[in-house]
């Protein structure tokens, strides 16, 4: 059983996002011990989708990606839930990604 690695998530997003890659590097360029955690790209990702007009092409693999990491279960539902999904409504993507997930994925969204 292989296990799911910062990497992987990294690598995923940036498939979604190209420009992801140069944030994530900016947010840890200056980091003694950089994040090693599935939740620390998270973090980075939030803000970054807030400045950001991605196609909705976008939009719907990024929903199917968050989707995929609450029906994981374990940290990747954890870290997709605590740091993107429930938080969505504060940055005021909630209408636009909530209607694209699954439904197990949009019972943690908040309204």
């Amino acid at each position: 059983m292989s296990t799911y690695q910062q990497s992987d998530l990294i690598d995923e997003l940036v498939k979604i996002f190209p420009e992801f890659h140069d944030q994530w590097e900016k947010d840890n360029e200056d980091e003694a011990f950089p994040c090693a955690s599935l939740h620390g790209v998270y973090q980075s990702l939030l803000p970054f989708l807030t400045k950001l007009q991605p196609t909705q092409k976008q939009w719907q693999r990024l929903a199917d990606h968050l989707s995929a990491a609450v029906e994981a279960g374990g940290d990747r539902e954890n870290a997709a839930d605590t740091c993107v999904l429930e938080h969505l409504h504060q940055v005021k993507l909630n209408r636009i990604l909530r209607p694209l997930l699954s439904k197990e994925a949009r019972l943690h969204v908040r309204r």
